[in-house]
């Protein structure tokens, strides 16, 4: 069962990370099509997984939650058993002097396709923007990643920039792209 909920909405809950769900994260950011767009290199072990929530690199103020999904009557009644683990999101790094937040997420490659990054976002950015407060959050996708370039600018992201060749992709050097959004255009 996923930790408390911290938001709600339709689909999808963001719920604290807890050691029961280590075995899914470790799953599923193993999972090539989740960890090369992310651009990890390597595969973590279970201790590694481990020792990741256990020193989180974000800063003190920094969110990341896991994703889950469910029907409208268990995002009503908030019934934890009716829930799914479907992914990740976060703004883990917040440069609190400038008010702004870099984002990230991923889906589970089966539950890709349902709209639940989209509205993981929606939920964490009307909390960063609305409560958080932060001025601006923004994205980094790698060109060939075009599911996260869509949920980005679906909900108004703006491109801001190109960086050319800047990372390494299967085999290649790619382009990233970066994506801003900022509380004046989000809360209008």
């Amino acid at each position: 069962m996923p930790g408390p909920a911290f938001l709600r909405g339709e689909s999808v809950s963001l719920h604290t990370w807890e050691q029961e769900d280590y075995e899914f994260f470790e799953r599923h950011r193993n999972e090539k099509a989740i960890r090369r767009p992310l651009t990890d290199v390597a595969p973590r072990n279970r201790q590694q997984v481990e020792q990741h929530f256990e020193e989180r690199v974000y800063d003190d103020d920094g969110m990341a939650f896991l994703i889950c999904a469910g029907d409208r009557e268990a995002m009503r009644t908030g019934d934890e058993d009716g829930l799914t683990r479907v992914g990740e999101i976060g703004i883990p790094w917040i440069n609190e002097p400038h008010g702004s937040g870099m984002l990230m997420y991923w889906i589970a490659p089966d539950q890709q396709g349902n709209g639940y990054a989209t509205e993981a976002t929606k939920l964490l950015l009307d909390h960063a923007f609305g409560q958080r407060r932060l001025n601006k959050v923004w994205a980094m996708v790698i060109e060939p990643n075009d599911a996260s370039q869509a949920v980005l600018e679906s909900l108004g992201f703006e491109q801001e920039g190109s960086f050319r060749k800047e990372t390494f992709y299967d085999g290649e050097y790619v382009d990233s792209r970066r994506y801003g959004m900022l509380a004046e255009d989000w809360l209008d």
